[in-house]
């Protein structure tokens, strides 16, 4: 929209100079034909005895007395000494300014007279006003022609083709012609200063109505832009809100243009394709885990059952407890996989209640004291910090962050769990040390089945699905995991969640408040 704004003024001044040149071109057109026409009644024909001598009276009549001023002439003999010069003609203006010089060995030329050499007219009326002029006589037509004199000197040839040039003297801009023929040069120029404050006025006014007419025109745009661009802004919102659990949106056609609805048929049959193609892959995934509890429940019992009956500290006993290892992994592995399933599909079920967040975190430290090896583990939890969620689903959560940051802690590091309340969220943050050589990619660390550590494969147990498990039951409860700090060798996630009503201490809260009301305690572990 910017860059149309943008050529719409280029184009808008474009027009504005080339019409204010325009005008201008054509207003000197108008003036140079002024002039022309008032040098050819000059040059195109002879001229009776004290012609020049009544000139400024002649220019007078013919502009008025407003505008006498406004039109000077000069006229110059063939040597171009002047003959006629305006009253008002500019101070310090010559003639060698227009480019007229004086052409050697003419000699001037005087008023031309009417009467042949040699030969004056007679005189019309003697003075008792008789006529003295002979009677013509019609039966000589020699005697029956006028006289020369009367019909005047034929008509002048060779007009000098015009020149005109613009001259700006201190205190008057003036347009020149400068035109003659044989006889005589003639310079005549005319006053600019009405036609300059007619531009003038042009100008100002082009200035006050382009910025106007910029505006309108982009605001003309703006709306037609927007008009236009409406089912792409429905589409890109529609779109954005589209996610694993709302597959089931449309793209509404609405009035759109028959381009855009076309466009939306298309991306509406695609989210068909998704929703059908996700929703089975949801269902198998479901139906898999559900179909896999069963067995690996069989085989769990009979590999228990074989356990006790092998001979004691023997191989097949060993061979036996390893393989218990190894269904119990597989059983975590298909209930998360179940819990994600339901999750995708809208159908986690939750059975809420007041949950006494700080009781649970106090568990899940115990728990992380007794399985840490070497590691430093602090608590630092506000009492009596209450909230509505699932417990089993809660406690899944809590623990698989707690295990996340026990298997990917380095020896000798540290792990520290804070709740305390964040507006009207409870906010526990688990942050864990770790080995500066192992490389985080933060974009994934929430993706299904992503191990931040492949190096050491299976030395480090898990599947990589406890984050990603933890955030779903923390969205499931209108919460959310986040990663709150990545540095060289420090993590740390905090799981937000909306508070319940406060939970009052009956016993099962586990550690020991201080002075501040708060639970603080430290312990090597291991």
């Amino acid at each position: 929209m910017l860059l149309a704004t943008v050529a719409s003024g280029l184009v808008l001044l474009t027009f504005a100079a080339f019409s204010l040149s325009t005008i201008r071109r054509v207003g000197l057109e108008r003036i140079d034909r002024e002039l022309q026409a008032l040098a050819d009644a000059q040059i195109r024909g002879p001229h009776p005895p004290g012609h020049w001598a009544r000139f400024d009276d002649s220019l007078s009549s013919l502009y008025g007395q407003e505008r006498e001023g406004q039109c000077v002439m000069m006229a110059l003999d063939n040597s171009a000494r002047p003959l006629f010069v305006s009253s008002r003609w500019p101070t310090g203006l010559a003639p060698a300014d227009l480019g007229v010089t004086a052409t050697p060995g003419l000699a001037p030329m005087p008023e031309r007279n009417l009467a042949p050499p040699g030969r004056e007219p007679p005189p019309r009326s003697n003075d008792d006003g008789r006529d003295l002029r002979p009677p013509p006589d019609d039966r000589n037509p020699r005697l029956a022609q006028p006289e020369p004199w009367l019909r005047g000197p034929p008509p002048v040839q060779n007009v000098k083709t015009a020149r005109f040039l613009t001259l700006t003297t201190t205190t008057h801009t003036w347009r020149f012609m400068v035109t003659g023929n044989d006889e005589i040069t003639l310079l005549v120029g005319l006053d600019l200063a009405d036609f300059r404050t007619e531009i003038g006025r042009f100008r100002t006014a082009l200035a006050m109505v382009a910025p106007l007419a910029l505006a309108l025109l982009a605001a003309a745009g703006w709306l037609l832009a927007g008009q236009a661009l409406h089912p792409v802004r429905v589409l890109a919102r529609t779109a954005d809100t589209i996610t694993a659990r709302g597959l089931d949106q449309r793209v509404p056609t609405g009035n759109a243009d028959h381009e855009f609805r076309t466009l939306i048929d298309v991306i509406n049959r695609m989210l068909d394709r998704l929703e059908r193609s996700f929703q089975q892959a949801v269902r198998f995934g479901a139906d898999a885990a559900h179909e896999l509890k069963t067995p690996l429940t069989i085989l769990q019992g009979q590999l228990e059952q074989a356990l006790q009956n092998a001979p004691a500290a023997s191989a097949e006993q060993r061979t036996y407890a390893d393989l218990i290892e190894e269904v119990q992994r597989l059983k975590v592995i298909v209930r998360k996989l179940l819990l994600l399933a339901q999750a995708d599909s809208g159908q986690l079920r939750l059975s809420q209640e007041t949950v006494d967040l700080t009781a649970e975190v106090e568990a899940v430290v115990d728990d992380a004291r007794s399985q840490a090896a070497g590691l430093t583990i602090t608590a630092d939890l506000t009492p009596a910090v209450a909230v509505q969620a699932d417990p089993d689903l809660l406690r899944q959560a809590l623990q698989n962050l707690a295990s996340n940051a026990l298997k990917h802690n380095r020896p000798g590091g540290s792990l520290a769990f804070t709740l305390d309340r964040d507006g009207d969220r409870a906010c526990v943050t688990v942050t864990n040390t770790t080995d500066p050589a192992v490389r985080i990619d933060p974009s994934h660390l929430f993706e299904r089945f992503y191990r931040g550590d492949r190096s050491r494969g299976r030395r480090v147990d898990g599947a990589g699905l406890g984050l990603s498990l933890a955030r779903e039951i923390a969205r499931a409860h209108q919460g959310d995991v986040e990663l709150t700090e990545l540095n060289g060798d420090h993590i740390a996630f905090a799981l937000r969640l909306p508070l319940g009503e406060t939970a009052h201490a009956d016993g099962k809260s586990r550690g020991r408040a201080d002075a501040a009301g708060g639970i603080r305690s430290e312990r090597r572990a291991g």
